[in-house]
């Protein structure tokens, strides 16, 4: 069935995630806060702001860089909120703490509308071919509904329960990719301390039993040094420092996180925050 979609961000993910909703068939308006030039979203139509977005559009998706944006998006100036309704959708695909994501879920229940939290698993390629992993929370009823929207951004939507726990859902999905991210990192720059060279490491990771998509994809970037951004640094920290404060507030042990933390909190006061968060080896590379 056609859908009227509004999307809005059209950052490093959500542009090529509007254009898949759109090459699926159906119709979509845009909104960034920083307005794109039509040529960067051909065939889109452009609305002039949240609201009229809103109006416009019965399922309004939001991917943006964080909790700021999407105050300024649905309750600031100009905003979504006043068209928010009985027949609406919001569907937030942002990271953001499992706390805001309740509290977001909540105000939008109360102006009649429906919620979904679905926040993606994947970075800048994943999003362009179409093979995010959807991480969806809310009522079940609603992301069923919804899921073959969503399957025109992903290969897989995952129900992880009423919401916020789509949220909490990438919250473990992105510790463990700092995890590993931090890990690969160590190892290689350990492996130069010991006069080993970056592409030997890389074969032996590549061609054993530690060889995954993830390490696949980064490759390029460690050897060659270049690390243009796929998912930036900048919001691997931001994702890190949710991570941390879910812990704290569940008491729960989470280690690695804060001393991740750590490392991409240098990275961001070295002027990395644009980059890759691939980049992050650049921080162990200085302590050598």
């Amino acid at each position: 069935m056609k859908l009227r979609v509004g999307f809005a961000g059209m950052g490093i993910m959500g542009k090529p995630m509007a254009l898949n909703i759109a090459k699926a068939g159906h119709d979509v308006a845009v909104y960034n806060r920083t307005r794109p030039a039509p040529e960067t979203v051909p065939g889109l139509e452009i609305a002039g702001s949240a609201e009229q977005l809103a109006r416009t559009r019965d399922v309004l998706v939001l991917m943006v860089t964080g909790p700021q944006a999407l105050d300024a998006l649905l309750w600031g100036e100009g905003g979504m909120a006043p068209a928010l309704g009985p027949g609406k959708t919001v569907v937030n695909m942002s990271t953001v703490s499992p706390a805001y994501t309740q509290e977001m879920a909540a105000r939008i229940a109360a102006s009649g509308a429906d919620f979904v939290d679905a926040p993606v698993s994947g970075s800048k390629v994943p999003a362009q071919q179409g093979t995010l992993v959807i991480l969806a929370g809310g009522e079940r009823e609603v992301v069923e509904k919804l899921e073959p929207l969503l399957l025109c951004m992903g290969k897989k939507v995952v129900y992880c329960g009423p919401a916020p726990q789509g949220t909490m859902m990438k919250m473990a999905v992105n510790l463990l990719l700092a995890n590993m991210m931090c890990g690969l990192a160590e190892m290689l720059t350990f492996g130069r301390a010991g006069g080993l060279e970056t592409d030997t490491m890389l074969d032996v990771v590549l061609g054993g039993p530690l060889a995954c998509d993830l390490f696949r994809i980064k490759e390029p970037l460690l050897k060659q040094k270049t690390y243009l951004a796929q998912f930036p640094l900048k919001h691997m920290a931001k994702d890190l420092k949710f991570v941390t404060d879910t812990a704290f507030t569940l008491r729960c042990p989470a280690p690695s996180a804060y001393a991740n933390l750590q490392l991409f909190n240098q990275g961001q006061a070295k002027g990395l925050d644009e980059l890759d968060f691939s980049a992050v080896i650049q921080v162990l590379e200085a302590m050598v």
